[in-house]
């Protein structure tokens, strides 16, 4: 998922541009105590592996607007999605039939439930059917449509039929952002429709996002919370995401990490 290129530091100042908006290189330089040129390195290597872009005087996010690479989004926060993922896993019964969408965490969702027996996964998550290819106990539909290259995924009005044919136990989505009063929202109105479809066509719906997402900013409206029956998630939201959540009857698991 590209995490094995980057360096601890480098993956820092990736997850910081990612949460925090633009970094300036005389900043990042005082923050870990190293050279400028030490710096600029770094920033090469973000760069030039498609995960950030440079301008005078620091480094953001490849095109503002929209959605970073699925590899970089990996990369970011790997640790709480890991966590989120295995609680997700654990909660989904074997012989279950699950929807599963778009998305990084999604993607860490497929590889916690390798060992489940009997699923029957549905989804248009190129990443998801990949790491599902080498379980023979877990039956995998994957949906045609139209290839996104960066997000390695499929859109389309074929996906949206696709998903239709089915109802599902469980349908597992991910989030471009999360706002209070907005809901879920995503970058594209692709993105949007075909996780309509996942939570229309499924019983109970799963959100699995890490605490960065309420400070992203996504434009295209999903659902409200309203429609999330779980969100499991890293760390407790802010009062006002907390109090529209209970306001939404949704359920907040926390992911956090366990302290040895």
């Amino acid at each position: 998922m590209g995490e094995n290129l980057l360096s601890g530091r480098q993956r820092d100042i990736l997850a910081l541009i990612e949460t925090e908006g633009a970094q300036y290189i005389e900043d990042l330089a005082a923050r870990y105590h190293l050279t400028t040129q030490t710096i600029r390195r770094d920033i090469n290597v973000l760069c030039d592996l498609g995960f950030a872009r440079r301008f005078h005087g620091g480094v953001s996010v490849p095109v503002e607007g929209r959605n970073i690479s699925i590899n970089a989004r990996a990369v970011l926060n790997s640790a709480a999605k890991q966590r989120i993922a295995q609680r997700v896993a654990a909660a989904i019964e074997p012989g279950s039939t699950v929807f599963m969408g778009i998305g990084s965490t999604v993607q860490f969702v497929a590889e916690a439930l390798r060992k489940h027996p009997g699923l029957t996964i549905v989804t248009n998550n190129i990443d998801v059917a990949l790491t599902l290819c080498e379980t023979p106990h877990i039956e995998v539909h994957m949906t045609g449509g139209l290839l996104r290259h960066n997000d390695r995924d499929v859109v389309g009005a074929d996906v949206l039929r696709f998903f239709e044919k089915f109802y599902a136990s469980y349908a597992v989505i991910g989030a471009g952002a999360l706002h209070p009063a907005n809901g879920v929202l995503d970058f594209s109105y692709s993105e949007a429709q075909i996780t309509e479809a996942l939570i229309a066509n499924s019983r109970t719906t799963i959100l699995a996002a890490d605490s960065s997402k309420w400070s992203r900013g996504a434009s295209v409206k999903v659902v409200p919370f309203s429609k999330i029956h779980r969100l499991y998630t890293d760390e407790y939201p802010g009062q006002e995401a907390a109090d529209a959540l209970a306001a939404a009857d949704t359920e907040i698991v926390l992911c956090e990490e366990v302290l040895a």
